[in-house]
């Protein structure tokens, strides 16, 4: 009703407003030409003009009315009051999480006895990501800072025309239950971290768990640290597309000597005779094994694949001046504000045909010039856990509820033997301790562990692993990186293998009760 009064009433004053500039017209018109009507008709003229120039005006604002809001937004950062006291004043829509119930809300309205209040039920679990927590007015990365327009538009055609609409209902693909769990096992480490998950078909993210203040920028999505020995998964990778042998035996001792003065151990220095082509490589996570792989295939077919692969793999390749611009298209997003700040910096590995033999030795086993970031390791292993297809990742269920085909960028072979391998490395390899905590739930786990060492720093840990479903078909991916947390195979792992518990007993879906 209000809306409608309210389009009545306007359309009363354009209807008066035109009337009576259309009267003063023909009055003009019609004295212009008497002498005792001449001041008369200058002031009529006058206000015509000034009439004209504020319908300009007006009209100009309502053209540039999305760049006006979009500057008020940046200004917001800084402290506006007027935003400041806007986003008191206005109710938001509620966040959903994967299943769509408003009972799991990620983000609600509840009373107590003192009124209503905004409640975020996973607290610090997902303050960082989500929105709330201590500071919540401060947080500017988050999905409620990113999404306030979809939040505060209006629910309903009745709501339009209302100063302050209830909102619109925000469904994400997030689970409660499992950014829950991933937390905790990240808070039980008492390491910095992120944790992420997602859907291989869709390429959905179920969970994002990650450490950081309210000032910090998230972790798993920003920050950089070397992969360690996860990025031998891109070496046996590029092994397989380029129809090397599979089934050779490659040297694995305690040490191997790349230059006259550059030598690249084993970790604690042990060695292990030969292994039987990548996946032997893989299960050890034998450096010596990964650098001659690497040397040997540079001597056959060169460095320009080693550039184009990992380039087809999400990581940006450089000579000198290293990228620092965002990755467009990294999301599937229809949040042109999510898309701006959220989107991560390139992970980026400088390579060339002049990069010498120790430099080359020390990137077969993920290490030296290379960065990369939690979310885009994620991507990596969605692909392969996806039969070497890269779906885009992303939050917003109405886009993953539609699938998506996803970009290939390794055979399907080539996938379903790094499948195998992980599952090897989990089974009998550096990923055991995860592989026990899935026993007995009838499902089946693979991974890649990784010890990134850091100047000055204890070593960074990872674990990047897939969960196998009872029919021994991909369904999740999960990567725990712990920034001073390393070995791999020890506190990466044991959390990346109690969050993959949680998934195998609660099996979560997009759009599904849990």
């Amino acid at each position: 009703m209000d809306l409608l009064i309210n389009w009545m009433l306007r359309a009363v004053y354009l209807g008066l407003g035109a009337g009576a500039g259309l009267w003063i017209v023909r009055w003009v018109r019609s004295n212009r030409g008497r002498s005792e009507e001449r001041w008369t008709v200058r002031l009529a003229a006058g206000m015509l003009l000034l009439a004209g120039v504020y319908a300009i005006a007006h009209v100009r604002l309502l053209a540039q009315r999305s760049e006006i809001e979009e500057g008020r937004e940046a200004y917001a950062v800084y402290g506006d009051p007027r935003r400041t006291e806007l986003r008191r004043g206005e109710v938001r829509g509620w966040i959903l999480d994967c299943t769509g119930e408003g009972d799991r809300a990620l983000a609600y309205y509840g009373a107590d006895g003192e009124g209503i209040e905004r409640r975020y039920p996973l607290g610090e679990a997902g303050a960082n990501f989500l929105g709330g927590g201590a500071g919540a007015e401060e947080r500017d990365y988050t999905v409620e800072a990113l999404y306030a327009a979809e939040l505060r538009a209006p629910a309903s055609f009745l709501e339009r025309g209302e100063l302050h609409p209830a909102g619109r209902d925000l469904p994400l693909t997030l689970c409660r239950g499992v950014t829950a769990e991933a937390y905790r096992q990240l808070s039980q480490t008492g390491r910095p971290g992120a944790v992420v998950v997602q859907d291989v078909r869709t390429g959905a993210v179920l969970a994002y768990a990650a450490t950081g203040d309210r000032g910090d920028p998230p972790l798993g999505i920003k920050r950089y640290s070397p992969p360690g020995s996860v990025f031998k998964l891109a070496l046996a990778a590029l092994w397989w597309e380029h129809g090397m042998p599979d089934a050779i035996p490659i040297p694995c001792p305690a040490e191997i000597q790349v230059t006259p003065r550059a030598a690249i151990g084993n970790f604690g220095n042990v060695g292990y005779g030969t292994v039987q082509g990548p996946t032997g490589m893989l299960v050890p996570s034998c450096n010596t094994a990964a650098v001659w792989m690497a040397l040997r295939m540079r001597e056959e077919i060169g460095s320009e694949p080693f550039i184009e692969g990992y380039r087809r793999f999400g990581f940006e390749t450089y000579e000198e001046s290293p990228p620092t611009d965002s990755i467009g298209g990294f999301w599937r997003t229809d949040s042109e504000a999510w898309n701006r700040r959220m989107t991560p910096a390139p992970s980026r590995i400088r390579i060339s045909d002049s990069t010498g033999d120790a430099e080359w030795g020390q990137l077969a086993i993920g290490q030296g010039p290379l960065d990369v970031t939690v979310v885009a390791v994620s991507r990596f292993i969605q692909a392969i856990a996806n039969d070497g297809l890269m779906a885009a990742p992303t939050i917003e269920q109405e886009l993953a509820s539609g699938g998506a085909a996803g970009e290939r960028v390794m055979s399907e072979g080539t996938a379903r033997r790094l499948q195998e391998a992980m599952r090897a490395v989990v089974d009998r390899g550096t990923g055991r301790a995860a592989g026990q905590l899935v026993q007995g739930t009838g499902w089946g786990l693979g991974g890649k562990t990784g010890t990134a060492q850091v100047a000055g720093r204890p070593d960074n840990g990872w674990f990047a692993g897939i969960l196998f479903g009872p029919e021994g078909d991909p369904r999740y991916t999960v990567v725990s990186f712990l920034e001073g947390g390393g070995p791999g195979g020890g506190m990466p792992a044991r959390a990346a293998g109690g969050v993959a518990r949680y998934l195998a007993e609660t099996v979560p879906q997009v759009g599904a009760e849990q």
